[in-house]
């Protein structure tokens, strides 16, 4: 089929008018007997061809069409592959950012709750350290008054000696040992 598609403009020559047969010599002059052998090798490496080089060149075409089509097939399978990469790529993208978010949002939570155990403690440490300085300042104050008491006796009884030691007179005794102590207080 391919033989008569390529040799039809050929056959036109064949069919052509008559002036274009001119005499010999002239500048369309065809020799029938070249002409008929022309058309008899013409037609052998067609029919070569198309026996021998085109079926290879045909083969080596649909191959090259082969590889071409593999390649594009390959190239998509590629591009849904990068696609589906690319989308999983940022699904885990947006869970490490949601799980970063949350780390962040448990920190400052646990820093939140760290100052206020912190405050607490030191509230609490403060509370301590004035009620002991209380009971310090309660305590010293009884000793302080102790002392002062203890004085007060050592006081009233060098008075009492003394006055003992002045006078026997039990009522004026009396009545200065009280006066003295409630002078102390």
């Amino acid at each position: 089929m391919r033989i008569w598609r390529m040799a039809g403009p050929m056959a036109l020559l064949l069919v052509a008018p008559a002036p274009l047969w001119a005499a010999e010599g002239g500048v369309l002059s065809i020799n029938a007997g070249l002409a008929i052998w022309t058309w008899v090798l013409f037609l052998l490496t067609l029919a070569l061809l198309s026996w021998k080089a085109f079926p290879a060149i045909a083969k080596g075409l649909e191959t090259r069409q082969a590889g071409i089509q593999a390649a594009i097939d390959s190239a998509r399978e590629d591009r849904d592959e990068a696609r589906r990469l690319l989308d999983e790529h940022q699904r885990q993208l947006d869970q490490a950012r949601r799980e970063s978010k949350d780390i962040l949002q448990q920190g400052r939570e646990a820093g939140e709750r760290l100052r206020e155990e912190i405050l607490a403690q030191a509230r609490k440490d403060n509370e301590e350290m004035l009620e002991r300085a209380r009971r310090d300042l309660a305590r010293e104050k009884d000793d302080l008054l102790e002392s002062v008491r203890r004085e007060a006796i050592d006081l009233s009884l060098k008075a009492a000696e003394r006055l003992v030691r002045e006078s026997l007179d039990d009522d004026a005794n009396r009545r200065l040992v009280r006066e003295y102590i409630a002078e102390m207080e």
